[in-house]
């Protein structure tokens, strides 16, 4: 065989539909990013332990750190008292509550603007359920004098 012959065949010399390797075993685009998950996982399990080794000395030196407290929005909303349903007669407590007002007495423009922006995200004929709908009117009128309570 002559020096610098290829094992490969030459395009023109295979059959139409052929398929011609010119790249070597394992070295194809398509298996590369494969190999990699096991490196990057490696990479990050190290990280994790060495952080929590350094976390640990320095606990033992003595250093105070604080640590940010993580608060999981879906969890930590889910109190003992916002799983209760709506009160027969809607209190204005409850009213509050639902139009999403912190003060005790909040102003006829910002129960209306709290009202709208409410409505306006859970309207019917935009998708939103009925009753919260209703619920939400409810509160407004409760908070506005117009239902007693």
């Amino acid at each position: 065989m002559a020096q610098g012959a290829s094992l490969a065949p030459r395009p023109q010399d295979s059959q139409p539909g052929a398929f011609v390797r010119s790249a070597p075993l394992g070295a194809t685009a398509e298996s590369r990013p494969r190999t990699m998950w096991p490196v990057v996982l490696a990479g990050m399990g190290l990280g994790a332990l060495a952080t929590r080794q350094g976390l640990r000395v320095l606990q033992r030196s003595g250093v105070k750190m604080e640590l940010p407290a993580f608060k999981f929005g879906g969890l930590g909303s889910l109190r003992r008292e916002s799983l209760q349903g709506f009160e027969s007669p809607m209190t204005r407590i409850e009213a509050r509550n639902i139009l999403n007002l912190r003060e005790l007495n909040p102003t006829k423009d910002t129960i209306r603007e709290s009202h709208r922006k409410l409505l306006v995200a859970n309207h019917p004929d935009k998708g939103g359920s009925t009753y919260i709908a209703s619920k939400i009117n409810e509160a407004k009128e409760v908070l506005l004098g117009r239902k007693a309570v």
